[in-house]
């Protein structure tokens, strides 16, 4: 039996990263029975049933940020109470902005970084999701880190397959950003691709939803999500609600082409072998787009404040610098740069895709690895 931790909430991402975890340990470890657990919650109470397992498995997500534990995963107050081995499969890292001033100062808490540690020396390997995780762990002293792959990039049914290179774009899934300071550049996006498909199919995917109508999703992000959800309709696109549940998203695999700024709806697109075009809120995209090897566009740029904060990373100063005058603005360059992009694929059919299949089959091997070496 392994206990796997999942992070879904509402977030579309988390439950394909759940989904596509199950799957992957269900086709490579059926010898073991999964029983999911919320990674947010303790697990003081359910110490016999954790205790009883071969293993925790914490399942993808962006979960290798600073405040590890007992920030992101409760897990328990006295970690020795935990006698099996915890494991990462396919984490990632949250680096913001993203770049390599971000990669080059990244630090864990020191609880964070004595877990991860331990962990560390209680597994053979630890599954990242990029190799810009792999980076941040091997500089923290973790030298048993594995590039997976984030789970999501294995559809098993696509695996061996090559990419569609579409002739004719009927449909596209645009996603936008869940920060503010996006929304103009989204709408901006948005118009774009009007203009660029004219006669095409246009669905403009929240993955946290519309609505602050739970826990989960504060008032600030009901106004955002609204006032996009406005703008799309009024540009002719179909908004769609796809929180809560990884069936709402069935109609992708009839879309053509993936634009826009969450990583899930991007690598779920190139999972089954279908282009996509990711634009980088932060270090989770630019992650990903370095270790497929496919070009993707900077949504982002340092303030000159930051750029100043971080370049003699002081951390005190930079907190204060940072806080107070803002770490990023939206890049002004994005749109020109995503439209030359969206006109070289049409060009060329989507040539710099084709050897994207490649890529993930390869790493599919080095998954199965990781799954084969769980306890």
């Amino acid at each position: 039996m392994y206990i796997v931790l999942s992070g879904a909430k509402k977030n579309l991402g988390d439950f394909l990263i759940t989904d596509r975890c199950k799957t992957l340990l269900q086709e490579h470890r059926p010898d073991r029975q999964l029983v999911q657990l919320p990674h947010w919650e303790t697990l003081d109470s359910q110490l016999d049933i954790v205790n009883a397992s071969k293993a925790i498995i914490i399942m993808g997500g962006p979960g290798f940020q600073p405040n590890f534990y007992p920030g992101v995963y409760k897990l328990v107050q006295n970690i020795e109470n935990i006698k099996v081995p915890i494991i990462p499969m396919g984490l990632g890292w949250k680096g913001f902005p993203g770049d390599y001033l971000t990669l080059k100062n990244y630090r864990f808490t020191q609880p964070s970084l004595e877990l991860l540690k331990k962990i560390s020396n209680e597994c053979q390997y630890i599954g990242c999701r990029d190799y810009m995780t792999k980076t941040v762990l091997e500089r923290t002293g973790i030298p048993n880190a594995l590039m997976t792959g984030c789970p999501v990039w294995y559809d098993i049914e696509s695996i061996g397959k090559a990419m569609s290179r579409p002739k004719d774009i009927k449909k596209v899934v645009f996603t936008p950003a869940q920060d503010p300071i996006y929304r103009g550049q989204a709408v901006d996006s948005m118009k774009l691709l009007r203009n660029l498909f004219p006669h095409a199919e246009l669905y403009c995917s929240f993955h946290r939803g519309f609505d602050a109508n739970d826990v989960f999703t504060p008032k600030a992000d009901e106004i955002n999500n609204r006032l996009i959800k406005q703008q799309a309709e009024n540009l002719g696109y179909k908004t769609v609600d796809v929180s809560f549940d990884v069936s709402k998203i069935q109609f992708y695999d009839d879309c053509d082409l993936h634009i826009g700024y969450r990583v899930h709806g991007h690598i779920y697109f190139l999972s089954k072998r279908k282009p996509s075009i990711l634009i980088h809120e932060d270090g989770r995209g630019r992650g990903v787009s370095e270790s497929l090897n496919v070009l993707g566009v900077d949504g982002f740029e340092r303030t000159f404040v930051s750029r100043i904060a971080d370049g003699y990373n002081i951390p005190i100063l930079s907190k204060i610098i940072k806080k107070s005058l803002g770490v990023i603005k939206a890049n002004v360059n994005t749109e020109e740069m995503m439209k030359n992009y969206i006109n070289e694929e049409l060009d060329s059919r989507f040539s710099r895709f084709a050897g994207v299949s490649h890529v993930i089959d390869a790493h599919y091997e080095v998954m199965k690895k990781f799954i084969n070496s769980l306890p």
